[in-house]
C-alpha cells in the first residue's frame, strides 16, 4: 500500500448467487480525496460501498484500511472510523434530530457535554438551526433530513465518509445546494470521501477522482 493510500481493494471476488459482481477487482483510494463512483445500474457501485464498510465480505482478496486488513474480528472497530450517508431518509424515526446526530458519539461513549458542544459546532456547517434539534424526522424536510444524516456521519470525526447516492431522492434545487455544502465540508474537514452517484454532473462537481465501474 502506498503511503498516501487510505483504502486498498486488492483482487477481490464477490457474487450474489450466480451473478458475479466483482472478479479480481482492485482499486485504491487516496487520503483526503473525494472519489465519485459512477456506473450503470447493477455495476456494483453500492455493493462496493458495502464491502468498504464491512457490511459485505469479499469471497476472495482483501480490503485494507490504513494497511490493516478488514476482518470479522476488527469490523466493529473499523466501522467506528467510517461515516455512512445512505440514500433517502435513513434517520431513526423514533429518535429526535439531536439523538440521530449523536448516535455514533454515544456508541463511542462520549459525554453529554461533549455531544452538545460537537453538534453546536457542526450545525453551521450544514446550515441548520438549533430549533430543529428536538423535532422528529417526520417533522422536517427531505433536504434537512440529509443534512442531519451528514452530521451523524461526520460527528465522530471519521477518517472516511461513505455516501450512497445521498441526493438522488431530492429535487434539483435542494440537490445542488447540498452538493455545494458537501464539497465545502470535504475541503474543511480534509477527510476521505467516497460517494456513489449515477450523475456525471455530480461527479464533476464533487470528485477529485472518478471511479468508473
Amino acid at each position: 500500500m502506498e503511503k498516501n493510500t487510505i483504502i486498498s481493494v486488492q483482487n477481490i471476488d464477490f457474487s450474489f448467487g450466480n451473478q458475479t459482481i466483482f472478479k479480481d477487482f482492485s482499486t485504491d483510494f487516496e487520503k483526503e480525496s473525494f472519489t465519485c463512483i459512477l456506473g450503470a445500474s447493477g455495476s456494483g457501485k453500492s455493493t462496493l460501498l458495502r464491502l468498504l464498510n464491512g457490511l459485505l465480505i469479499p469471497e476472495k482478496g482483501e480490503i485494507k484500511i490504513e494497511n490493516e486488513i478488514l476482518t470479522k474480528e476488527n469490523l466493529i472497530q473499523k466501522r467506528l472510523e467510517i461515516g455512512y450517508v445512505l440514500q433517502g431518509n435513513s434517520l431513526f424515526p423514533h429518535l429526535t434530530v439531536y439523538q440521530n446526530m449523536i448516535y455514533c458519539l454515544k456508541l463511542l461513549k462520549k459525554s453529554d457535554i461533549f455531544c452538545r458542544e460537537k453538534i453546536k459546532e457542526l450545525l453551521p456547517l450544514v446550515s441548520l438551526k438549533e430549533d430543529l434539534l428536538q423535532k422528529f424526522p417526520h417533522e422536517i424536510s427531505g433536504g434537512q433530513k440529509q443534512r442531519v444524516g451528514i452530521i451523524r456521519a461526520i460527528a465522530h470525526d471519521p477518517k472516511i465518509v461513505l455516501m450512497d447516492e445521498p441526493f438522488s431522492a431530492l429535487d434539483s434545487e435542494t440537490r445542488n445546494k447540498l452538493q455545494i455544502l458537501v464539497k465545502d465540508i470535504h475541503q474543511k474537514l480534509k477527510t476521505t470521501f467516497v460517494m456513489v452517484t449515477h450523475s456525471e454532473q455530480e461527479a464533476e462537481v464533487l470528485g477529485t477522482k472518478v471511479l468508473q465501474l
